[in-house]
Order: structure tokens, then sequence, then C-alpha cells
């Protein structure tokens, strides 16, 4: 029998299984008597060794089985839980989870014999010849016989572990077999399944153009309208993977780092079960573990706790880092950007507490005298900024909270960055696609609601200052095709700006992130259309101004506004001219 088929099933339980372990471990370290937490890190290692066995992996096998006794030991009472016996457990999970990418990659097992050594020494085991082992911590030895099948059966080995005096009495209570409710499919099955998909829909917006010409024609169209929509849905949401899957790994991450830098650190979780686009998910967890370090490093002094938390908000999720420990330190942040040379002296005394913020998130800086393990590169907070920028979030920062303790990092991320609704608008002879996510309404605005400030164009709406941001301008939009744009900065452009009365009023379409609201002036507003996110081009990779490409219906590329950097620029400008 062939069981090297069962490689990838026995890799994604083997990782389900160590994380269990991991998680399970945290809470041991805190209740190192509790029968009930043994008995499930029992069963964990167990069903490891097990399935190790069975696919022929003898070292990850016998380590398993070698941790279990731990776990066996400690439940029946012959064995204390220490923090050095929870050091060592931390250790063995992660040479298995090395050793488990390694025969992931080429199928060859690490060396484990080191570790094994280090847990016998714990529970007493001694080695008798090939094979067998004998433990008497309690007086009672269990033979412990690892043999190999015959040949006609699996080739791999069998693990026994049984009390002599008991063996007569064990009986296996009947299981009740239950539906299988979840499968594991290869995201390559998905990301394939995601490419039909979306070649389906663009075929589903070239036959919406002929509809009208044929009254059967119509309503074949439209039923294939609602199909194409419904297994839409259903690929979109085979693509959602609940957070937990990044969050598991960071209770783990706190307790080691704060143990480092002799804190005592609480790491609170909650909103696990909060579901993103698997593509959101795989690039979550570098700035998560940038901003947590962070928390660790510079917000909690001695002692405290740090909260990560996901939660939906319309069509965004929020991701949310909040620690009790010491506020930001502006003077502190400032004096750090002028000693980096990133900014001067002077231009250091004119920043407000939100331009303070922003220099966070340059690449440079750190208020770190010395380079750690941790922190001191100035990297971190770029990395987060730049991660929501490249998949249209943002990241806000909050300090303090109360009094002048506390620091709260929000990232606001779409659902998905695969197929979203935008609304289509035109300026001059071009095309744009706006994220209906990010859009508040559209409005008329007369002549007479628009005032300049400095160099920036306000209108009043509703009683509200809302900036003005012309793509004609931005752009430098005359009639050109796309491929001939050449973007500006909305600074620059702003310099040159001049607002002509030669219309009565202006149509602009209101965004809105937060608190922050955006007027981005069209020339005219054409439809809602369902689009499909593509990367942009090569050659417009680091283009400021757009987060993707789209393919319509007729086969025109057209571009799609990042509103966030639209949003960021003009809010900036306002409050300079203010």
């Amino acid at each position: 029998m062939d069981i090297s088929k069962f490689k990838d099933l026995f890799i994604s339980e083997a990782e389900d299984r160590l994380q269990i372990l991991n998680d399970n471990l945290l809470v041991l370290e805190k209740n190192p008597s509790d029968g009930k937490l043994l008995d499930e890190l029992m069963r964990s290692s167990h069903t490891i060794k097990s399935s190790s066995a069975t696919m022929g992996y003898k070292k990850m096998a016998f380590l398993m089985h070698v941790m279990e006794d731990i776990f066996d030991y400690a439940r029946n009472g012959v064995l204390k839980i220490t923090p050095t016996i929870i050091d060592q457990l931390f250790k063995t999970i992660d040479i298995s989870e090395k050793s488990l990418a390694s025969i992931k990659e080429s199928n060859n097992e690490l060396n484990v014999d080191a570790i094994i050594e280090e847990l016998k020494k714990i529970t007493g085991v001694k080695t008798e010849g090939t094979g067998k082992s004998i433990r008497a911590a309690d007086g009672k030895p269990i033979v412990v016989d690892i043999k190999p099948k015959e040949e006609k059966q699996i080739n791999n080995v069998e693990v026994t572990a049984v009390e002599p005096e008991k063996k007569a009495n064990i009986v296996q209570a009947g299981e009740v077999v239950q539906k299988i409710e979840h499968i594991k499919v290869p995201i390559k099955r998905l990301d394939d399944l995601m490419n039909l998909m979306e070649e389906l829909l663009v075929d589903k917006m070239r036959l919406e153009q002929f509809k009208n010409r044929d009254v059967e024609l119509k309503g074949v169209i439209e039923h294939l309208g609602r199909l194409v929509s419904d297994i839409q849905h259903q690929v979109m949401q085979a693509r959602l993977v609940p957070v937990d899957q990044i969050f598991a790994r960071f209770p783990r991450m706190v307790r080691d780092l704060s143990q480092n830098q002799n804190k005592q650190v609480e790491l609170e979780v909650s909103g696990g079960e909060i579901e993103l686009d698997r593509t959101v998910v795989d690039k979550l967890g570098e700035p998560l573990v940038h901003i947590l370090r962070n928390a660790v490093d510079h917000g909690i002094e001695k002692s405290g706790i740090i909260k990560l938390q996901a939660m939906r908000e319309n069509d965004f999720a929020l991701i949310i880092v909040e620690n009790n420990g010491v506020g930001i330190n502006f003077g502190k942040v400032r004096q750090a950007a002028v000693k980096r040379n990133i900014i001067g002296a002077k231009e250091a005394d004119s920043l407000n507490k939100d331009q303070i913020m922003n220099l966070l998130f340059h690449p440079r800086l750190s208020t770190n005298d010395e380079v750690t393990e941790t922190s001191g590169r100035g990297v971190g907070l770029s990395v987060v900024k730049g991660f929501t920028d490249q998949i249209g979030g943002r990241v806000i920062i909050e300090s303090p909270l109360s009094g002048n303790n506390g620091t709260r990092f929000t990232l606001e991320l779409p659902l998905t960055i695969a197929i979203i609704n935008s609304l289509l608008v035109g300026v001059k002879d071009t095309l744009f696609a706006i994220p209906f996510s990010s859009i508040e309404r559209s409005v008329n605005i007369q002549n007479g609601e628009i005032k300049s400030m400095a160099d920036q164009d306000v209108a009043v709406v509703s009683g509200v200052d809302v900036p003005l941001v012309y793509l004609d301008k931005v752009f430098s939009l005359n009639g050109a095709e796309i491929a001939d744009i050449k973007f500006k900065s909305i600074e620059d452009a702003s310099q040159e700006l001049e607002v002509k009365n030669l219309k009565s009023s202006i149509t602009a379409v209101l965004i809105k992130r937060g608190k922050d609201v955006t007027g981005i002036v069209i020339d005219k507003l054409i439809n809602e259309q369902e689009i499909i996110v593509k990367p942009l081009p090569s050659v417009l990779h680091g283009t400021k101004g757009f987060s993707g490409s789209t393919i319509l219906g007729n086969g025109k590329t057209i571009l799609i506004l990042d509103v966030v950097s639209l949003l960021e620029d003009a809010k900036k400008f306002v409050r300079t001219s203010r």
C-alpha cells in the first residue's frame, strides 16, 4: 500500500495538533495540575505519535512518545510540572515543527536525539537494548516496545505502551462515526477555481451588453447572471479563513518575548472566528508580529496586558492591538527623527501630534538607542503601513488612551481583495473604478459652496468642510490614454490648481474612512460594477494613487483608485492650510 499520498493530510493534521499542544501548554503554565488539560495534551501528543508511526516517521513518533510520558506522569501525580519542564516542552514543540517542515520539504526528519534525552531526564526513563525503555518512576514499570510491522503490512512502526497488570482489562469503547463537516482543500485548487470564476464573470459582463436585443436572450443572460453570482459567493466563502489561524501563534510569541525581557505580559485574544480572504490572512502575520513586538518592547514597562482583537465593521475587518502600558512619547519620537536625519530640527518643532504619528511609519525611525533582537532598526511599523497600503486598508494609531497610558493600533482591512463592488466614473475620456466600500455618497456642489484654503479647495457639504481632489489635475488628464498618464502628487497638482468657474456646479464622490471625508471631483458617474481586482502591471509598480486594475466586459483595462492615499494626502494639505 502506497501511503505517500497521505503525506499532505498527515502534515496538515500534525500542524494543527502541534498548535493545540502549544496553546494548551500556555494554559498549563498557569494551571500545572489541571488534570483535564493534561489529558488533552496527552491526546494531542498521542495522535501525532500514532500518525507519525503510520507514515513511517520513527523519530517524530518516538519524540511524541517520550513527551507523552511527561503528561502521563503529571496526570498520575508522580511528576510536578515546573517552569523548567514547560520550557523544555516548548523546545520540543519547536523542534517538532522544524522536523515537520523538513518532512514537508524533503521528506527527511531532523535528528531529535538530543531533545529526547533531555525529556528522559525529566521522567527518569532508562533505555534497555534497542527499541525498549523502562519507566519506573511510580514503581510500576511500563514496557514500551517499538517494532517494525511485517513487510506484507505497512512498512512503518507500531508503538505500544501497556502496563502489564492492566493489559487484560483494556476495552475500546464504541465510537459514533461523525459526519464530515469540514475538509482540507489545497490552496492551489482554490486559486484555480477563483481564476475560472474571474473569467466567467468577465464573460457575464460581455453578455450583458446584448441582453436588450432579444427578449429570450435577456432572460437567459439574467439567469446566467444569478448563477454566476451564486457561484461567486460560494467561491468567495471557500476562500475565507478565520484569523485565528494567525492569532494562534501569538500567545507563545508574547510569552517568550516577555520572559526574555523579564516582564510579566498577559495577552488577551478575542474575535479569532472573524473570517478574511486567505490572501489577506496570509499577509497579516508579519505586520502583527511587529506591532506585538513593539507593544512588549516599548509599551509594557514591567507588567501589563496586551489585547489582540478582530471585529467586523461594515465591509471591513478591524484588527486591534491595544496595550495598557506607557503611551507614545512624542517628544522622544521627534528627537529620534532629528537624530536619524529624517527631518530637520526646525521642521520637528512645528510638527503637530498627527504628523509625529506619521513619523512612526518611517523605515529608519526607532526610539531605541541600541539594536536588539526585537527592535531598534526602525523597520517594524513601516512594514505595517506597507501591508495596509498594499491591500487597500489603513492603520490608525491612538495614544494615550487614558491619562498618559495605553496605545491602540487599529488595522482596517478589506474582507476580500479579489472581487469587489465599485463605482465606475469618468474624468475627461478616462474611466476609473472607486471601491464601493469607501463611498459615502455622490453630490452636486455649487461653485458658491467651494472655498480655497491656501493651495487646497474645500467644499461645504451639509455644514462640513470637505477637501476636494481633482483627478484631472492630479493625474494630468487632458484626453491622454491611460498608458501615457504621468502621476503627480497632490501637492504638485495643487500648486498648479486654478479653479475656473466654467460650470455652475461640480460632481464629487465622497469617500469616507473612519471620520475622514474627501470629495473626488469627477466629470460623470457611469454605473455600479462588480470588478475583479488585478495587481498593477510591472511598469506601474510603486505608483501612488492606484490600488490595482480591472478588465471590463468590453476588454478595456481601467485603474482602481487607491482612495486611502488620496484621502490621506487631501487631509494633510487641509491641516497645513489651517
